[in-house]
């Protein structure tokens, strides 16, 4: 049975997506598609909700980063993995909507071939960066369709013979309208020029991690107002309190805290009319890119992750936007252990950083199916 608590009367379509940049994509696929013939439900953040998705299961606990993050929330995630599980088998259940989040998705997608139920894997594994292997288990899942939005993903899943289309992302759209529309966004015209924002990252652990790194770069850089984005709401006053902490208390003048817009267009504006950026790597490289914002990527993985992925990643970038274009565009400074050096020379690139890399992005990503239409072909075949 169901969450009782849930309110679903109609078939539905399973959803799951367990981070910002899966709800990112999650809120453009919902509301390119609702019929009101059948419920969206499962796992997905406040953008995915306020897309018309019914929870099933408290988003807030699923957001993690690396191995070392997982532990301590296992048994939330075992037992929300339970509510989507069941919710996949229950008779009602007429597909699966999966987004990233391979840890659940690739379980779920599993699961679905068992049951017959199509499912549709939006943004699957980075098989090209690891774990080739998932390529040829999901080829063989029957009733699965794997939607990419990067023409050299497509390659590892073709070579298993995947069903494997070409997505447009839905960042683009959003950057070009922001482009166009006028500066009108009151956080925007706040910060307008003024600032240098600061992007911990959307996983709660990874972010209070990244906060002391991204302010003591901030301290090395003379003259300058910053701004610390938390990632959503609930991310905010832990975020706050550790920049406290980090000042003995006392926050100085050049330095203010705010949630980012829930709203594509308005966090695009917002990136449009701050001077530049240090973010965590992560889905916001690729809306400060399209969005024409300079930025530097650093970060402060757990010791675990660092020291496992300098193993088996077989990339040479994180950043999505160094990634797409095959060069690192953008600086990079992941570590797990900072010096004073190091904290100066990523000041350093910031202050050299540039947009110059906008229309190639735009280009590159402008490709393939849009949300509207990958959703109508999925869903045509419940109709």
């Amino acid at each position: 049975m169901l969450n009782g608590n849930a309110g679903i009367q109609n078939p539905f379509v399973l959803f799951c997506a367990g981070e910002d940049s899966g709800d990112c994509i999650g809120e453009s696929l919902i509301r390119e598609s609702r019929t009101g013939k059948f419920d969206f439900v499962g796992a997905g953040g406040p953008r995915m909700q306020s897309a018309g998705l019914k929870p099933l299961v408290d988003y807030e606990t699923l957001p993690v980063s690396g191995f070392g993050d997982v532990l301590p929330k296992y048994l939330r995630l075992r037992q929300s993995y339970d509510i989507l599980q069941k919710a996949l088998e229950d008779s009602r259940c007429l597909g699966l909507v999966a987004i990233d989040y391979p840890g659940f998705n690739m379980k779920l997608v599993r699961l679905a071939g068992q049951l017959n139920k199509p499912s549709l894997y939006v943004a699957p594994p980075q098989v090209w960066a690891w774990k080739a292997k998932r390529a040829k288990i999901l080829a063989s899942i029957p009733k699965t369709k794997l939607a990419v939005f990067f023409e050299f993903e497509k390659d590892p899943y073709q070579r298993e013979g995947g069903k494997v289309s070409l997505l447009q992302h839905p960042f683009v759209e959003v950057s070009k309208f922001a482009a166009k529309k006028q500066t009108d966004s009151t956080v925007a015209n706040e910060l307008r020029k003024k600032t240098i924002l600061l992007l911990p990252g959307s996983r709660e652990k990874q972010a209070l991690r990244n906060v002391p790194v991204l302010l003591k770069i901030a301290e090395c850089v003379p003259s300058q107002n910053f701004t610390v984005v938390a990632a959503r709401s609930r991310l905010l006053p832990k975020i706050q309190e550790s920049v406290r902490r980090y000042f003995k208390g006392r926050v100085p003048a050049w330095l203010q805290i705010v949630t980012a817009p829930a709203d594509g267009i308005e966090r695009s504006l917002l990136y449009r009319n701050s001077k530049s950026a240090i973010t965590a790597p992560g889905t916001a490289t690729l809306e400060l890119a399209l969005s024409g914002c300079p930025f530097i990527v650093c970060t402060k993985p757990d010791s675990l992750t660092y020291c496992l992925g300098k193993r088996f990643v077989k990339t040479q970038n994180f950043a999505l936007p160094n990634i797409i274009l095959q060069e690192r565009v953008y600086a990079e400074f992941i570590q797990s252990r900072w010096t004073d050096s190091l904290y100066k020379k990523a000041a350093e690139a910031l202050e050299n950083a540039n947009s110059a890399a906008q229309s190639k992005l735009w280009e590159s990503l402008s490709q393939g199916q849009t949300s509207a239409q990958l959703m109508s072909e999925f869903l045509a075949q419940f109709l």
